[in-house]
């Protein structure tokens, strides 16, 4: 059986080499001259497990488990491995209510470190952050921006062993080289110019270059192009996706010191609007958006058509925030980039399912939530196809996934393209 995966990103890599695994001759087509050039490049790789949704929040864990065991996963490459950095991270929800308490409670239940702490605990144990609360989030020409605000944060959750993967870019490479080993091939510098059925169950996939390749199942892992590859395949989803231009920005660390080892935790600052993690060895502090509600967000038509560069606007609204809770970091030169992700707009969780067209499947909507979980998304839809080779109807009865490093199922119908809204912050952190 021949599969063709659209997209050589993280997730895209991860699912063809599970779906080789599973058995499936595969083809993985990508427009870039790389595996992960695409929008995982600029992904800030942040592997954490506070989520809404508790099939999410377990997902995330078996991933970090893997992670953790990246040379085990991946099976001996020709490669330097990407690295898995575990500083912890601080989440500051506008409240503590019964909602952030439930996610700590199941992160709890599934055995992961993780504690709440009041306002008075975070000032002590992270004293260069400033504990005053800013929510709701000001846009920064607000002449209250810079005010005090006179109440506090009402405390956050601290998961003790969450991290990051140094680099998204390597660790794609990595996926690229176990699946190579095992007889994936990569269709580079090549881009989809159409999806045809052949005959009532195969797909006839052509190619800018003139060449075009036959397989039973197409899976469309193609992130911010990922709309335009299903109305190539005249395929309709009533969840829309759509790019959504981000930027990261880099300023130094007041904090580092040559040689030592003390890090900055990753600060998921819902609070304040933005999200944070040391860089570049911990000299510099990357520092990204959390879309707060009076930020326009800037979504794209054209996922070939955007700047590259950062800008006044989103480095005055990042940085800014970033200076009111961390009051030691300077403003510094401009540095940084924008890039795209790729976003479910009902509630900001990636689609992973099958489609109405046979054998035509997605796992679209992952930008950002998403890397962290690359493998188990993998793992997950190469399950599904081969759940649907084997008449099961998943719609009627969804993927029970197992995760056997945390010794867990998950019911997988909440990343269903018929699915009810999923409660969600409407962020992607990392």
């Amino acid at each position: 059986m021949k599969a063709l995966v659209i997209g050589a990103g993280v997730i895209g890599c991860s699912v063809a080499l599970e779906l080789r695994r599973a058995g499936w001759d595969v083809d993985v087509v990508d427009k870039n001259g790389d595996a992960g050039h695409g929008s995982t490049s600029a992904s800030c790789g942040i592997v954490r497990r506070f989520y809404s949704q508790p099939g999410m929040i377990a997902m995330a864990h078996e991933a970090a488990s893997i992670w953790a065991d990246w040379a085990g996963y991946l099976g001996p490459v020709d490669d330097g491995l990407a690295r898995f950095l575990r500083p912890g991270m601080l989440f500051i929800p506008p409240r503590i209510d019964d909602a952030a308490r439930a996610t700590l409670a199941e992160m709890q239940r599934l055995g992961i470190a993780a504690r709440l702490l009041s306002a008075d605990d975070v000032a002590r144990e992270f004293p260069f952050l400033d504990t005053a609360s800013h929510h709701p989030t000001k846009p920064v020409a607000d002449p209250e921006f810079f005010e005090e605000t006179g109440s506090r944060i009402e405390g956050a959750v601290f998961e003790e062993d969450a991290g990051f993967v140094v680099s998204p870019g390597v660790a794609t490479h990595n996926l690229r080289r176990a699946g190579e080993r095992d007889g994936v091939r990569f269709l580079l510098n090549t881009e989809v110019t159409a999806v045809e059925r052949n005959g009532r169950d195969a797909f006839l996939t052509r190619m800018n270059d003139g060449t075009a390749r036959e397989s039973d199942v197409v899976i469309n892992v193609a992130g911010p192009h990922s709309g335009r590859v299903n109305r190539l395949a005249g395929v309709e989803l009533q969840l829309e996706t759509r790019a959504l231009r981000r930027e990261v920005h880099l300023l130094k660390n007041p904090r580092f010191e040559e040689g030592s080892t003390a890090s900055l935790p990753i600060v998921g600052d819902l609070d304040g609007g933005i999200y944070f993690r040391p860089e570049g060895g911990g000299r510099d502090v990357l520092v990204g958006s959390t879309e707060p509600a009076c930020d326009e967000p800037e979504w794209i038509d054209d996922p070939d058509d955007f700047d590259h560069n950062v800008t006044e606007l989103y480095r005055e609204r990042q940085c800014y925030r970033l200076m009111k809770r961390f009051p030691e970091v300077g403003y510094g030169a401009a540095r940084g980039l924008g890039a795209l992700y790729d976003v479910t707009l009902q509630d900001w969780y990636p689609i992973a399912d099958r489609t109405d067209v046979p054998g035509y499947y997605v796992c679209i909507g992952t930008s950002g939530s998403s890397f962290k979980t690359a493998p188990v998304l993998g793992k997950l839809m190469a399950e599904l196809v081969e759940a649907q080779r084997n008449g099961v109807d998943t719609d009627k009865q969804p993927l029970q996934l197992a995760l056997p490093r945390i010794d867990a199922t998950v019911d997988t119908s909440f990343l269903s393209r018929l699915r009810k809204p999923n409660v969600s912050t409407g962020t992607v952190i990392g």
